[in-house]
């Protein structure tokens, strides 16, 4: 585990010094994707992607992971191949493939169900109700006793797809999607009991 830490600290210190060779729009453009990504889940895509640790990427990470983008993914993986000494003899298409391989896993991982289901679940919630939905669950908003009617009536299989899917968009990078998913269970049940 120390050693991880190590390393850790090694990649922080060449990200540093390496940023100083890129120009200030990619420097930008990493410093954004680490950040957006943040320390806990960076420290797990690390060590799955580099060590031997038998590391398991959270539920959460794989949000992180897609919300970041691929792009993001697949820079910050051929930055740290490209300026780590510790890699400097590795072989990237392996590195590469694996990192592929991550980024892959949480796109099935964190998936709602099929385009067809979802497009279905759209239409029954409706535009009105779907945007108090939306605000209850970014801004505290409320929802009306019709909407909760509506919302029930969609089902919970689709209220929860349609909240796993707007997890996995860039817009959402700043939320925490366990606690997002718990907020959108807590709406529904609490529509339930409202009917």
């Amino acid at each position: 585990m120390a050693r991880s830490s190590i390393y850790i600290v090694l990649v922080v210190f060449f990200f540093a010094t390496a940023l100083a060779k890129l120009t200030v729009n990619q420097q930008q453009y990493l410093r954004d994707c680490a950040v957006k990504m943040g320390k806990q889940c960076g420290t797990q895509f690390f060590n799955k992607l580099f060590t031997h640790d038998k590391t398991i990427i959270t539920r959460d990470c794989c949000y992180k992971i897609l919300q970041v983008g691929y792009s993001c993914h697949i820079k910050m993986t051929v930055f740290i191949l490209e300026n780590d000494p510790g890699f400097k003899n590795a072989d990237r298409n392996d590195y590469l493939t694996k990192s592929d391989h991550i980024f892959q896993k949480c796109d099935r991982v964190t998936e709602p169900e099929n385009q067809k289901f979802l497009a279905k679940c759209v239409e029954k919630i409706g535009a009105d109700c779907g945007d108090q939905v939306y605000n209850n669950l970014t801004r505290d908003g409320s929802i009306t006793k019709q909407c909760c009617k509506k919302l029930v009536k969609t089902g919970e299989k689709c209220h929860t797809n349609m909240a796993k899917a707007l997890i996995r968009t860039p817009a959402m990078a700043n939320i925490d999607p366990d606690e997002f998913l718990e907020k959108n269970q807590k709406i529904f049940d609490d529509c339930e009991r409202t009917e």
